[in-house]
């Protein structure tokens, strides 16, 4: 687990103690049990994923909280191995929305399998496996979502309802100066302006570890920055609103007439071979039909 380096935080109240936890990733012993179960199937079937959510937050950054599912992402082409590894191990196998997510449910509790982000903008693709690091969960060897795709993932993470904006500055107090910024940069690639936003709060919230990220990352972000101000209005019907909430910003296409990016976005994913395979298999005990077309709409 990294620790904060430079300037030593304040102690924390015996108040802020309740929301942390500075000691092992606790887990209720019957969640505990699902997991152990789910990893070890994977494990021993040897399908290579890796653990995000809250467990891979904890080990970047130390901060615990409960949790009701584990997030692992795979790549697409591991969605059909793996699904049939949980399967084996007692697990029922839904897939719920074609493009990025299934689940693997047992009793009240499940694991989300996650091979793509909500909005289309990427699949899983083999960097998370290979820049990942060992960790063990539930008495099981795993490998941690590195710190630059938990952060790339987080920048579309803006529903009313569940913000991930302290995770982010977290992962950059926390390991911001051990980050490969220039990697961080390339992945976000044309999205840049929404890394920009969140290294310009970092600095407003932690105004004493602004070296935690390079002066090259924050001038060649604001540089791009001053070109699209002189750029002008080129999409001036276009919301890309819906990529970060796609709730939010549904009036702007439903009732605005904003042409919403995220529609072709799916559509595209959806007709990728490997997705395709994953609709056709066998191996689902139950699907969310209603999820599988994407609509005209921001919904989707």
């Amino acid at each position: 687990m990294s620790t904060i380096r430079g300037r030593r935080p304040r102690r924390l109240s015996p108040e802020e103690r309740k929301s942390l936890t500075h000691g092992d990733f606790w887990i209720p012993d019957e969640e505990r049990e699902v997991y152990r179960r789910a990893l070890q199937a994977l494990n021993e079937a040897e399908v290579p994923y890796v653990v995000a959510g809250a467990y891979a937050i904890y080990e970047h950054t130390g901060i615990y909280r409960q949790t009701k599912d584990l997030d692992l992402f795979v790549e697409p082409t591991a969605v059909i191995p793996a699904a049939r590894a949980l399967r084996g191990a007692g697990f029922t196998m839904r897939l719920e929305d074609l493009h990025w997510l299934a689940k693997a449910v047992s009793g009240e509790r499940f694991v989300d399998l996650i091979y793509g982000m909500g909005n289309g903008v990427a699949v899983i693709d083999d960097q998370w496996l290979m820049h990942s690091r060992p960790g063990v969960l539930a008495a099981q060897p795993v490998r941690i979502a590195p710190a630059e795709e938990l952060i790339w993932h987080r920048l579309f993470i803006g529903e009313r309802h569940r913000h991930d904006v302290a995770d982010i500055l977290h992962l950059i107090l926390c390991v911001g100066d051990i980050l490969d910024w220039e990697r961080l940069v390339g992945r976000v690639g044309p999205h840049w302006p929404l890394l920009l936003a969140q290294l310009q709060t970092f600095s407003y919230v932690y105004p004493g570890y602004r070296t935690h990220v390079p002066v090259w990352v924050k001038e060649q972000l604001i540089e791009q920055a001053r070109a699209e101000v002189v750029r002008g209005d080129e999409e001036a019907d276009v919301t890309r609103g819906t990529l970060i909430s796609r709730f939010s910003f549904a009036i702007d296409v439903r009732e605005w007439g904003f042409y919403d990016p995220r529609v072709e976005l799916i559509r595209h994913t959806r007709n990728l071979p490997p997705i395709r395979a994953i609709a056709d298999s066998d191996v689902w005990d139950e699907r969310s039909e209603e999820r599988f077309e994407v609509r005209e709409t921001s919904e989707s």
